[in-house]
């Protein structure tokens, strides 16, 4: 029987892998467009409206997608997202149409858009506070590795396969991820009842404040916040 350690570990590698993926299946457009453009006759402002779909499509699915989470828990919501996503990505690689694309494109932004959310809810199942620092830069590494990764791989693949057969491979990829996921990941939930046993009591502490929107608003770190993602996003997509 598997310990709490070993489904720790397993937790940090499987968050690792799929941040990765996610990272691979985001940028394949980037990487491929050129190709696509000449083979699918799409203009240059159709490509930026491809291109731009996947940013406001995972844009505005943070919020409802994250209270999804919370009521199908970590395990479900990833597996489901992962599914959903690696079904578009390899579902672009097989049309041609414009608006099928497009939708393709719309598709992977509401499908990644759980990924994170999903992986800070199972991460603060497994790990205690002391502890949790480590396992999210672990998995958190993700997205800058991913990126470095995405060039070469993708390349390589677009070159042995074409553009499309690298969607289809990515698409695959995740797919098989999923269904190890959904297979082997357990949520600290789980693993106790089906071991019968019990989590130490945590200290009693005073609840956290509810804060509500105009507040974090007026909170500066907020803005911080957002101002270094923003910095973040643009250096990686833009510069």
């Amino acid at each position: 029987m598997k310990t709490i350690k070993s489904f720790k570990t397993l937790t940090i590698v499987f968050l690792f892998m799929i941040g990765v993926v996610n990272y691979l299946d985001r940028s394949a457009l980037s990487i491929a467009n050129t190709s696509i453009q000449h083979d699918l006759s799409i203009s240059p402002t159709q490509m930026g409206f491809l291109l731009s779909a996947f940013s406001l499509a995972y844009a505005f699915s943070q919020l409802p997608m994250g209270a999804l989470i919370d009521r199908l828990g970590s395990k479900l919501a990833l597996g489901g997202s992962l599914i959903v996503w690696s079904l578009a990505q390899a579902a672009f690689g097989l049309f041609s149409g414009f608006g099928h694309l497009l939708g393709m494109r719309v598709l992977l932004g509401i499908g990644e858009a759980p990924v994170f959310p999903s992986a800070a809810k199972a991460l603060s199942e497994w790990f205690d506070t002391q502890e949790r620092g480590t396992a999210t830069g672990w998995v958190w590494s993700a997205t800058c590795i991913g990126p470095c990764l995405a060039p070469p791989l993708l390349t390589l693949f677009m070159v042995h396969l074409g553009w499309r057969g690298m969607f289809v491979l990515t698409g695959i990829l995740g797919l098989v991820l999923a269904a190890c996921w959904l297979a082997f990941y357990k949520s600290k939930a789980q693993y106790l009842a089906e071991t019968g046993r019990t989590e130490p009591q945590p200290r009693v502490s005073k609840p956290a404040p509810k804060l509500r929107w105009s507040a974090l608003l007026r909170d500066r770190n907020t803005w911080g916040a957002f101002l270094g993602f923003m910095g973040v996003i643009y250096m990686i997509w833009l510069h």
